[in-house]
């Protein structure tokens, strides 16, 4: 799908966000912990949902979603993993997440045709297997995949060698169903590990540390089934609402807003001199108003970088380099430490007479002053790159065409329509 976008916009308008998509990929998975039906509510039509729906249907789940509700029943009352393939799941990171509650439920699973990449080799994923081994699960790698036997599963204390959201919520639900106490150490902290850890507390499991990185989680055998629990709103989408303002010079109100979890982009942006009014759940950014880059004592320029929770997300990342464009003069270094190659996407807002200036695979140079110009540039399969080429054609002179713009889709259910709701004029093309 490609996206026509006119530049020289002002956004403004009230909008409510969607659902946390990070929350809803980890706690449809948790739904296989019962063999209950399970509601979901505030749920986002997202792809990476449909995706998740699909596979637990080919599971053998009954589901119900109601779109226009936005709540999804789940009965997982009878499930096999016989029907799925590497093709269902080879797409999307998410569905590591059926890992802890398919093993809590199951303990014996063969994930041998799941996705080819998911070995012990990959190192994103070390961290889910060396966890589990320390759970007493045996690890077998195949020539495709994975096995998994947790038939000798203990509590006990287990370090996370990476600070993974993913990992985290595998072990917290596996956990889940242990009797005793298992004890995670370098647990992420995420608002989406946070929302899985209310959940499992809703099914009885007791957990101390939400929101730190020590949990400690007294599993039970028999789960009481959580009934209903509702998502609450995405962060990471009230973020770059504020930011679609504060690019445009509009004033934008975002409601449904949990401030803690909106710190960290609240506070770069008012590193970058731009003020917001906080009243209850609501947000606003301001309008009229003008980027000053923050210089250091040292008269280095000014640094954003991303860091694990509550730091500002390496996901929200790219969309505060369109709002450094904006700016008059200075410069801004962009680290994203976590991801090489995960800013090579910015050479194609040269296209657009951005001044950018690429230092190594983890780090940009921003420069701000060139007038932007619309132009065609092609989208990464990353969500909020996606987003960040959006805010720079709407700040640029004249039409600009983003090819390959369906990652959009992933986090953002009616991307455009939302958009057009605060006046943007974007479009959607074959």
């Amino acid at each position: 799908m490609n996206i026509c976008v006119s530049g020289n916009q002002v956004l403004s308008g009230t909008i409510h966000p969607s659902g946390s998509k990070n929350s809803v990929l980890a706690l449809i998975p948790a739904t296989i912990l019962f063999d209950k039906p399970v509601t979901l509510e505030n749920v986002p039509e997202i792809a990476d949902v449909n995706r998740l729906v699909k596979i637990l249907l080919k599971l053998g789940s009954k589901i119900t979603w109601d779109k226009q509700k936005k709540t999804m029943q789940i009965d997982n009352k009878s499930l096999s993993l016989k029907d799925v393939t590497q093709e269902d799941v080879g797409s999307m990171r998410a569905t590591t997440l059926l890992w802890g509650p398919l093993l809590g439920r199951f303990k014996d699973v063969d994930f041998s045709n799941f996705p080819g990449g998911c070995t012990l080799g990959v190192r994103t994923l070390e961290p889910h297997f060396e966890a589990f081994a320390d759970m007493g699960v045996k690890v077998t790698q195949t020539r495709s995949g994975i096995k998994l036997d947790a038939s000798t599963v203990k509590s006990g204390e287990i370090w996370l060698t990476e600070m993974s959201p993913t990992a985290t919520e595998n072990i917290l639900m596996l956990a889940a169903t242990i009797p005793g106490m298992t004890k995670i150490v370098g647990a992420a902290s995420e608002p989406q590990v946070q929302d899985t850890c209310r959940f499992l507390i809703s099914a009885g499991v007791q957990i101390t540390g939400i929101g730190s990185n020590i949990l400690e989680i007294t599993g039970r055998k028999n789960l009481k089934n959580p009934g209903h629990f509702r998502i609450p709103s995405d962060h990471y989408e009230i973020g770059t609402f504020l930011i679609f303002g504060a690019v445009t010079g509009g004033k934008i109100t975002v409601t449904d807003v949990d401030p803690l979890y909106n710190r960290p982009v609240l506070h770069e942006m008012k590193r970058l001199g731009l003020k917001v009014k906080t009243q209850d759940s609501q947000v606003t950014v301001l309008p009229n108003q003008q980027v000053s880059l923050e210089k250091r004592s040292n008269g280095q320029s000014m640094i954003i970088r991303a860091q694990p929770w509550p730091s500002l997300p390496v996901d929200m990342l790219p969309i505060f380099i369109p709002l450094v464009l904006t700016g008059n003069s200075g410069s801004v270094l962009f680290h994203n430490w976590m991801y090489e190659a995960a800013l090579f996407w910015t050479s194609e807002l040269l296209k657009l007479g951005a001044n950018i200036v690429m230092c190594d695979p983890h780090r940009v140079i921003v420069n701000p002053g060139n007038k932007l110009r619309g132009a065609t540039i092609e989208a990464p399969y990353i969500i909020r790159a996606a987003v960040s080429m959006v805010m720079a054609a709407m700040i640029a002179q004249g039409e600009s065409t983003i090819l390959n713009a369906d990652a959009l889709y992933r986090g953002h259910p009616h991307f455009s329509e939302n958009l057009r709701l605060l006046g943007a004029k974007i479009e959607e093309i074959d």
